[in-house]
């Protein structure tokens, strides 16, 4: 037994006891004492013969293990302390044990540390799962005073080692990679749902998301699908700031949005982001500008084709970095002079394609399914060029056929596209399992863990 065991500090709730006093806190890159810098060292050396990331030479994962202990380890932190109106043992049992459910936890150990070949700027930095927990700057200076609090993580490094050793020693034998592959618990892993097996196991739930769409207007979406493409929809050869808020009227109407006694002009003031680049006039800062004449055709030539008109003029529905709605003003001619200065095209080229050219419009949203499909279908039904961007992944989600992705709990449920292969298509949605869904576990396929290996 080793010391660490002796003195009842390798368990889960030491382990999560520390860790908790470096969570949701971003350190900055600090300089480390000696005695940090002393009980990395083992912790690096140990690691050393393990290989890099595939995506980042300079970091190094490597799953570990640790008891859970007993209810006494639990009793002496915060998490049981929490429990005053508990009345007997049996039920605060019952919380340490949902707390710690299983016999061992797992952790992700990563270890960053920069090449011997980029001298400037030595670091070295250790996180546990989602808890950056050293940010060690070890170029030469004065070890400066912060908030950051060393003597828990150096108490901590030397239990890292301990668990870490077992997880090397499963490597050097063979072992690791099945082992973690059989017995990773489902929050630590990623995976994939089909929407249609989530729907089977809750079906409420299709009902859920149906509630905001009614069948005509889905059917008419779907059969627009076939033309949405910038090649097979029309062209707008004279375009106005009112064409533009007009189309936008039509979208906020469809979407059930309160338009009373607005004008298309004073809805968009109303909805739109308001960083509108010199559009209406009302904007301020890098935003501001003195308007434009909204029944003029060169007007709108004139700002479109200026330094202006790119970006939050077209967040028409405000809303967060995924979660607004954009409906873009495209104009073919734009490309085309972009292709001619690259020399992509010829002048007599550029002349005729510039002939057919004109404006269409081009939605983007793919996190507001319900009001994409609306607002899309009411410019096509009003005869308007416009191509939806996603609208087969927006198709998907309503008919049960696309994935949704499972994520580990150490990552907030969004963003995550780039983890899945092209083979499930484009995975938008994400959620994390917990115990109430383990119902879906049957249907999720996981994906495999990135193997470890030693170098060579």
């Amino acid at each position: 037994m080793s010391e660490n065991q002796e003195s009842g500090r390798f368990n889960a709730p030491f382990f999560d006891g520390i860790i908790s006093a470096y969570d949701n806190r971003f350190l900055n890159p600090a300089q480390p004492s000696d005695a940090l810098v002393n009980a990395m060292d083992p912790l690096f050396r140990l690691l050393a013969p393990l290989k890099p990331c595939l995506k980042n030479d300079e970091a190094k994962v490597l799953w570990i293990t640790v008891p859970r202990g007993s209810i006494e380890d639990w009793e002496s932190f915060d998490d049981a302390k929490e429990y005053d109106e508990v009345k007997t043992y049996a039920e605060y049992e019952d919380l340490w044990k949902e707390y710690y459910p299983d016999e061992v936890k797992w952790y992700r150990l990563v270890l960053c540390e920069n090449k011997e070949d980029r001298p400037s700027n030595r670091y070295r930095a250790v996180a546990i799962d989602n808890t950056a927990i050293v940010n060690a700057d070890l170029s030469k200076g004065t070890h400066a005073e912060t908030w950051f609090t060393e003597e828990p993580v150096v108490d901590l490094l030397p239990l890292l080692v301990e668990a870490a050793r077992k997880s090397m020693d499963l490597l050097k034998e063979g072992t690791y990679n099945d082992f973690v592959s059989k017995n990773l618990p489902c929050q630590h892993r990623i995976g994939v749902l089909k929407r249609s097996d989530a729907w089977r196991v809750v079906p409420d739930a299709r009902d859920t998301y149906w509630k905001n769409m009614d069948e005509e207007t889905y059917r008419a979406f779907k059969s627009c699908l076939p033309t949405n493409a910038e090649d097979r929809i029309g062209r707008l050869h004279s375009f106005t700031a009112n064409d533009f808020f007009r189309a936008c009227y039509l979208g906020y109407k469809a979407c059930g949005y309160n338009l009373t006694g607005m004008s298309p002009e004073q809805a968009y003031l109303r909805y739109a982001d308001g960083r509108d680049e010199g559009l209406t006039g009302t904007g301020f800062g890098l935003n501001e500008g003195p308007g434009i004449d909204f029944d003029s055709p060169s007007a709108w030539d004139n700002w479109y084709n200026s330094s202006r008109g790119g970006g939050h003029p077209w967040e028409v529905i405000r809303g967060g970095n995924s979660t607004h709605v954009d409906l873009y003003v495209v104009n073919d001619s734009r490309e085309l002079g972009y292709l001619l200065q690259l020399g992509k095209i010829s002048e007599k080229e550029y002349e005729e394609s510039a002939a057919k050219a004109g404006y269409y419009f081009e939605l983007a949203v793919i996190y507001r399914e319900w009001e994409s499909i609306r607002f899309f279908v009411a410019l096509r039904s009003a005869g308007l060029p416009v191509v939806l961007n996603d609208a087969d992944e927006i198709a998907t989600k309503f008919d049960g056929t696309g994935y949704i992705g499972i994520v580990p709990h150490r990552m907030i449920p969004a963003y995550c596209e780039s983890l899945y292969p092209e083979k499930y298509g484009r995975v938008v949605d994400f959620m994390n399992l917990f115990d109430e869904d383990k119902d879906l576990l049957p249907y999720v396929e996981w994906l495999p863990e990135e193997k470890a290996e030693l170098e060579e």
